[in-house]
């Protein structure tokens, strides 16, 4: 049986919700063992909260990436302190959801015995458990990463098959004074609308998982029209889109882009939907049982989609006979983007009054 579990996933916000049912099946099945886990800084305030997890290491590869550039004798040893730090918590099984090599040979180094994770591309030598794997392409991510753990003792969960964000009073009593200034009354119906798409498809590319800005005006100046008080969502890096959004409104919307993760978590639990495209915030939104309507493009929204599936849940996208072209973590060049410009204002605008 093991006790002391280490979970490492260096992703984003929706890859790490993504392996909260993981979490969840391990403790259900042995409620006694002790789960660390390793992601990146950003997705530290998904897990530090979770119950279900005992203690969060955070790794920015970016961060040693530069060190590196400086000194590779201060890169290394920063590096080699980090993994002393993990050997201290003993533990006796790795789950490595990253897809790499680098995390199972310095779990190998520091002595965990038993090693699971994906035989991506060659790179799970040295994991004691490798599962055969090319991309995630026929059922949800969530379901791959509960994979992992088939044959080491514990089953998959049978009561939690949801993803878990858990907020905190603080973040509650942020996100009620933002609206308490903001003027939203008690009984203002709020829609959140997220013209983003995140970071998923890099700088270049993001566009290419984005409905148009300007049907994100046209169909927020409807759904104020009938009456819902709207908010426009999104993260730091996307504060330009946001703006550019909010200035071609009918009338000033609220905005929030500089919220931490649970509190804008927080904030989409109190809206009455949430409208964005394929993202992180959907996958927020998912957690916090907030009814969604999601526009897919390139991606598979069966493997990328809300997890788990529900009628709650209204995904958008277009007949495309080339859609999902996003195959083995790669997208091709697209000079029309049709699988997004064939979704029609009118249609999602339906969509929310169906429901509503």
């Amino acid at each position: 049986m093991h006790k002391r579990i280490l979970i490492i996933n260096p992703f984003g916000i929706g890859d790490v919700l993504f392996s909260t049912p993981l979490i969840s099946a391990i403790k259900e099945k042995y409620s006694g063992s002790y789960i660390a886990y390793i992601c990146n800084i950003r997705t530290k305030e998904i897990l530090e909260t979770n119950p279900d997890v005992d203690e969060v290491f955070v790794f920015e590869r970016d961060e040693y990436r530069s060190l590196l550039k400086k000194s590779k004798i201060k890169a290394l040893k920063r590096l080699l302190s980090f993994w002393m730090e993990i050997k201290k918590g003993r533990f006796d099984l790795l789950l490595d959801l990253s897809l790499g090599k680098e995390y199972a040979f310095f779990s190998w180094l520091i002595g965990i015995k038993e090693r699971r994770g994906f035989n991506y591309k060659g790179r799970g030598r040295f994991l004691t458990h490798r599962i055969p794997f090319e991309e995630f392409n026929d059922k949800p991510v969530a379901e791959y990463y509960l994979d992992v753990i088939s044959g080491a003792q514990v089953h998959k969960c049978t009561s939690t098959q949801a993803t878990v964000l858990v907020t905190t009073d603080k973040d509650k009593a942020y996100v009620d004074d933002f609206l308490k200034k903001a003027g939203v009354g008690e009984h203002d119906a709020l829609v959140g609308i997220a013209p983003g798409g995140g970071a998923s498809y890099g700088k270049e590319k993001a566009h290419y998982k984005r409905w148009a800005p300007e049907k994100f005006v046209l169909l927020s100046d409807r759904i104020e029209s009938s009456g819902a008080r709207l908010i426009l969502l999104g993260g730091p890096k996307e504060r330009d889109l946001i703006k550019d959004v909010a200035l071609k409104m009918q009338n000033k919307p609220l905005i929030a882009s500089d919220m931490k993760i649970r509190e804008i978590a927080y904030l989409i639990k109190k809206c009455k939907a949430l409208i964005c495209n394929d993202g992180g915030l959907l996958h927020i939104a998912v957690s916090q049982d907030t009814p969604t309507i999601s526009i897919f493009g390139p991606t598979d929204e069966n493997v990328y989609g809300p997890y788990s599936p529900s009628k709650r849940h209204v995904i958008m996208k277009s007949n495309a006979d080339c859609r999902p072209c996003y195959k083995r973590f790669r997208l091709p060049e697209c000079s029309t983007i049709k699988c997004m410009g064939d979704i029609s204002v009118e249609t999602v605008f339906n969509a929310f009054k169906n429901l509503s």
